[in-house]
């Protein structure tokens, strides 16, 4: 399981946005991203079920995304007073955001490479 790379993005994914959550002033974005670092650790558990994998980061995405949107919304209208803070969530998001779509990338690959072992037997 963590001998696979998509673990470590996984877990990457989950710790970025466990950051944004502790640091982000809005309820809407603490929840969302909160939420979202709990499904990578689920999903890093779901190794066995590739499938369920694929989805349910895809199914991540989406809402990182729009909650990403949002608070960058947030922080060009010039609502956050904390200058530092506001380039590290947001690099934060962007290493988050790319490390669930490469995480999802390598779970496709693994797939591809499974069913293509299955079907030389």
């Amino acid at each position: 399981m963590i001998q696979r790379i998509q673990t470590l993005f996984l877990l990457l994914g989950a710790i970025s946005a466990g950051f944004i959550s502790m640091n982000s002033k809005g309820m809407w974005e603490h929840f969302a991203f909160a939420f979202a670092s709990v499904i990578s650790l689920i999903i890093i558990s779901l190794f066995k079920r590739r499938k369920l994998q694929i989805n349910l980061s895809i199914g991540l995405v989406i809402p990182l995304y729009i909650a990403g949107i949002s608070l960058i919304l947030y922080f060009s209208e010039g609502n956050y007073e904390y200058g530092n803070k506001k380039t590290s969530i947001l690099i934060s998001f962007f290493v988050g955001i790319l490390a669930t779509v490469l995480a999802i990338l390598r779970i496709r690959k693994d797939d591809k490479i499974v069913r293509e072992s299955n079907r030389l037997r």
